[in-house]
């Protein structure tokens, strides 16, 4: 029996020992920030990364050591005990910083994160890190000349803008409404040139705000508007009636293939022209996402050649069954017949970037021509190229067909920039492309900017446009 206990005992030692040696554990908590840390005119959110894999944090303080001095902003501590711990292995303390607050001039300062954890290493203190990050103040907006002259616009048309930021700049583009069209390099200038492509939506506000914008790390931001002239139109209302043998064979074909209860042929057809057609408008984003960053097209874009205009663009569509309405939608692009399967050719060059099935387009091809302008072809009964293939204008990329939700064979051919369908008229018209982009693709101007800007949404001045 005493032997036993010997034994018994030397377990219960060996076990606290072990324990304590556990919680002994001198891997102090790590500390992690984005990089570069700067704060602008607004005050800006920090996220302030701190992880302790073995006795769990304790409490993390936070604070700016500036020529003042240093003053605490945040404090966080996660309760626990000298047995167990805390439990809290990671977490990330926000931090607001504002530069005007804490009477902080511009330039550099530090951001001191201190975090314990419950370890017993330090009596009662626990391990400790320290970690100083740098930190820049910087209240002054970026610098933002637009070089476009007066520019006239139209609902659902596109639009390029020229302009010079300063380096600082992080994020720049075009903001129509409140829809943003990335900036890109101009081609072959070093000097902080950019353009943007971009679209009027054809449901954007009545005359939306036009402005270039420009923001830096510290999140300052200048936005600058320019002589713009904007068109309203109106897009046809058009009333489709569905035959029965569409109901019966394209509307129960596609509900199957997408898992679609085909059994009530006019909910099935609801769900696909809603639901579905969704679906379908999210996954084109999303291919569109990314674009070359140089101008890959050649001159204006080409119609199919000899083919007749079904559907217009941005056309508002009824749908009706048996003389009443059962859905509705906004057709964005143009219908093209010609003869059944003909070949389809790419209406300019470009990157393909899709081509295969896409739900309610049926066989899809999708180039990307640079600069976030993209072409769709719709609806074809054979795809003849694969993602990454490089195509000239009037290359065959398939044929025509009725895949999809298509009453009969045709091409659907849509043109989208920065994920925005717009007019695809205007591409294919010379004189647009020559006046409105070729024009401003060219040497840097000698002329003055247009306008200048070094506050956050200062306008330029708007003359006056021309009777037309």
């Amino acid at each position: 029996m005493r032997g036993i206990s010997v034994v018994f005992l030397a377990v219960i030692v060996l076990g606290i020992g072990g324990f304590g040696l556990y919680r002994c554990e001198g891997s102090p908590p790590s500390i992690s920030a984005p990089q570069p840390l700067a704060v602008g005119r607004e005050p800006k959110a920090i996220g302030i990364g701190v992880e302790d894999a073995g006795s769990g944090l304790r409490d993390v303080t936070i604070a700016v050591v500036g020529p003042a001095g240093e003053k605490a902003v945040a404090a966080r501590e996660f309760p626990g005990g000298w047995i167990r711990g805390s439990g809290v292995l990671h977490e990330t303390v926000e931090v607001a910083l504002d530069a005007k607050s804490l009477g902080l001039p511009d330039g550099p300062v530090t951001l001191r994160v201190t975090a314990r954890d419950w370890s017993w290493r330090t009596p009662f203190g626990g391990g400790k890190s320290v970690r100083d990050l740098p930190l820049v103040i910087d209240t002054k907006p970026p610098r933002v000349s637009v070089e476009n002259s007066l520019t006239y616009l139209q609902r659902g048309g596109s639009g390029l803008a020229v302009y010079q930021v300063s380096d600082d700049v992080v994020r720049d583009g075009v903001l129509v409404g409140e829809i943003f069209f990335r900036g890109h390099p101009y081609p072959g200038d070093a000097k902080g040139r950019r353009l943007a492509f971009f679209a009027l939506p054809q449901d954007a506000p009545p005359d939306p705000p036009i402005r270039v914008v420009a923001e830096d790390v510290a999140g300052n931001r200048t936005a600058v508007s320019w002589g713009t002239h904007f068109k309203e139109r109106r897009f046809p209302d058009v009333i489709l009636n569905l035959p029965p043998q569409f109901l019966e064979n394209k509307v129960a074909e596609l509900a199957t293939a997408r898992g679609v209860d085909p059994s009530d042929r006019i909910a099935a057809f609801q769900r696909i022209n809603s639901v579905g057609r969704a679906d379908d408008e999210k996954k084109i984003r999303e291919i569109t996402r990314d674009s070359v960053q140089e101008k890959l097209w050649d001159g204006v874009f080409e119609q199919l050649k000899n083919s007749k205009v079904t559907s217009q663009f941005a056309e508002k569509r009824s749908y009706f069954v048996e003389g009443k309405q059962i859905s509705s939608a906004t057709h964005y692009g143009f219908d093209l017949a010609t003869t059944m399967n003909s070949p389809v050719t790419a209406s300019n060059t470009g990157k393909v970037v899709w081509a295969d099935d896409l739900g309610i387009y049926g066989g899809c091809v999708i180039l990307d021509h640079g600069f976030d302008l993209f072409t769709l072809y719709g609806h074809l009964s054979r795809i003849d190229v694969k993602p990454g293939d490089m195509v000239k204008k009037g290359q065959v990329v398939g044929l025509s067909g009725s895949t999809g939700l298509a009453g009969g064979d045709h091409l659907h051919f849509a043109t989208l920039l920065g994920g925005v369908y717009v007019d695809p008229v205007e591409w294919w018209d010379p004189k647009w492309i020559r006046e409105k982009v070729d024009a401003l693709l060219v040497a840097p101007a000698t002329q003055s900017p247009a306008s200048v800007a070094t506050e956050p949404g200062a306008p330029a001045s708007v003359a006056s446009p021309p009777a037309h």
